[in-house]
């Protein structure tokens, strides 16, 4: 009997060296039968408009191409254009001064606000009127979770290990902490490397539970000066997520499951984050092998 075609999906992990070993082999097993067919000048079976193997070398090209016009963006250094103001402030003293009296006010009063919330079980608020700047690191957390959690072959970049933490901390240039399990049975899966600012690269760890509900944990330095916030949730349908900004650092825990849930497990996070602060890691940004 002659083998089934392998379905796209499938061609795609092929080429992604991500098939387990029988798998593979039957990829392998169709490849050689396609191949007695062309010496004997047959057309590609089951109506196919390409073969098997066309299919499996224009997406090892494909993901080639990808890697080689992408890698490089991740270590560029940010355009000198991007980094000069708009037009020269009057009486920078002034500036200087009234942005640190902002700064020095903002923190105290929201580390104040958002270690009651998160320690004491303190209210939590729904977000309302947040800075432009704020809307935006919830945005970029919401979206990186709407993307790679439905993926079934590949959601991380990299597995759980010690690894994982010691890569994304060098990129951030602080240290990550990834706890092996969060409130809920929710256990550690991996994380990966994500564009998040201008010289500010961000950091998303992925959790499942037993019955396949993921979270994500999202975290980046803020672009700019940002007072320390309390405890926020912005409620969606169905994934929704819990953010807070602590010593100029965002962190949001996006997910759908119950609020209680999403809860526990930020506050653990929180209180895991806040009980160190080790200086940055300088070193090497090598990714290592996912």
């Amino acid at each position: 009997m002659n083998p089934q075609r392998p379905d796209h999906d499938t061609l795609m992990a092929y080429a992604d060296g991500q098939l387990d070993a029988a798998r593979s082999a039957e990829v392998d097993r169709y490849l050689e039968y396609e191949a007695r067919l062309a010496l004997n000048g047959d057309a590609p079976p089951h109506g196919a408009r390409s073969s098997v193997s066309a299919e499996i070398a224009a997406l090892q090209a494909q993901n080639l191409a990808l890697r080689e016009a992408l890698a490089p963006m991740l270590d560029e250094p940010v355009p000198a254009r991007l980094l000069q103001p708009l037009a020269p402030p009057a009486r920078p003293w002034v500036r200087a001064a009234a942005v640190a009296l902002w700064i020095g006010v903002g923190a105290a009063v929201g580390s104040l606000a958002t270690r009651e919330a998160l320690q004491q079980n303190g209210p939590v608020v729904t977000a309302q009127n947040e800075s432009e700047g704020m809307q935006h690191f919830v945005h970029q957390a919401e979206l990186a979770y709407a993307v790679y959690t439905p993926d079934a072959r590949r959601p991380v970049e990299v597995r759980e290990g010690s690894d994982l933490t010691t890569w994304l901390s060098r990129r951030l240039q602080r240290p990550i902490v990834a706890p092996d399990t969060l409130p809920g049975g929710l256990v550690l899966m991996g994380g990966r490397l994500l564009p998040g600012m201008p010289g500010k690269p961000a950091a998303q760890l992925m959790y499942q539970d037993a019955q396949g509900h993921r979270v994500t944990v999202y975290l980046r330095g803020m672009a700019k000066p940002t007072a320390e916030i309390s405890f926020r949730i912005v409620p969606g349908k169905p994934a929704s997520t819990f953010y807070w900004v602590d010593r100029q650092w965002g962190y949001a825990l996006t997910g759908d499951l119950p609020r209680a849930q999403l809860l526990d497990a930020a506050r653990v996070l929180y209180q895991r984050y806040t009980a160190d602060d080790p200086p940055a890691l300088p070193g090497s940004t090598a990714a290592p092998q996912a």
